[in-house]
């Protein structure tokens, strides 16, 4: 009993000393939160990705406990989106390493883009889309982003997983498909016609497109009304 209680205590000194010879780091994550905040509290509420590609920016404490992070006198720069910031660590209380950093910040903005490979024909549902945030100046006015405006679309070229979709990549579903028997309507002013035809070519509802009449072999063109009627346009 006495020599398992003897190694009980030099088991606590050990961990004792220990714990007083513990290193502190401080990683470049904590630092970007802490300049994070410094932006918040000038006014720039966006949220962002930092770059830092001048000065220091983790540290390493051996004999520390503690450290915090200080940051000072930062400027930045709307037009290129760089910044400049001082940093300065505090471990147990004394101001141990500072250092001046340097980077890009980046705005950024969340993002619809596919869950999963979607083959050409598919229709988009909820559930084949994911929610990811990238850098706003990644994103060009040809890609469609928001939710709302690709649920229910048809996928008109295969989309890879994760990629942004572009509005040459989707549309409408389409309504018409080429050499399906349509109602063709014409209308005037007085009466309205209504023939037979066939599609010459695919269309989505709203869609001109060209159809033949079958008694006439006439090609016209008109929109997609429905997925069995054109109305044709006044020749």
């Amino acid at each position: 009993m006495f020599k398992f209680f003897l190694f009980t205590c030099l088991s606590i000194l050990s961990l004792g000393i220990d714990s007083v010879l513990a290193a502190v780091n401080v990683s470049t994550e904590e630092v970007e939160d802490a300049i994070k905040k410094e932006f918040s509290e000038q006014g720039l509420e966006d949220e962002i990705e930092l770059e830092i590609y001048g000065g220091q920016s983790s540290f390493n404490f051996p004999e520390a406990n503690q450290a915090k992070i200080m940051v000072s006198n930062l400027k930045y720069d709307e037009t290129q989106n760089k910044f400049t910031i001082n940093v300065e660590i505090f471990a147990d209380g004394k101001s141990s390493a500072k250092d001046s950093l340097i980077g890009k910040y980046y705005l950024m903005e969340e993002v619809f883009v596919p869950a999963e490979n979607l083959d050409k024909g598919q229709i988009i549902q909820e559930q084949n889309l994911k929610k990811i945030k990238l850098r706003s100046s990644r994103i060009k006015s040809a890609y469609i982003t928001e939710k709302e405006k690709l649920i229910g679309k048809e996928v008109k070229r295969a989309l890879k997983i994760g990629k942004l979709i572009s509005s040459k990549e989707i549309g409408m579903p389409l309504a018409v498909h080429k050499n399906d028997k349509v109602n063709l309507i014409y209308k005037t002013e007085r009466m309205q016609i209504i023939a037979k035809g066939i599609a010459q070519e695919d269309g989505s509802k709203g869609e001109k497109i060209e159809v033949e009449n079958s008694q006439s072999r006439k090609k016209v063109y008109g929109t997609v009304v429905s997925s069995d009627t054109i109305e044709v346009e006044n020749q």
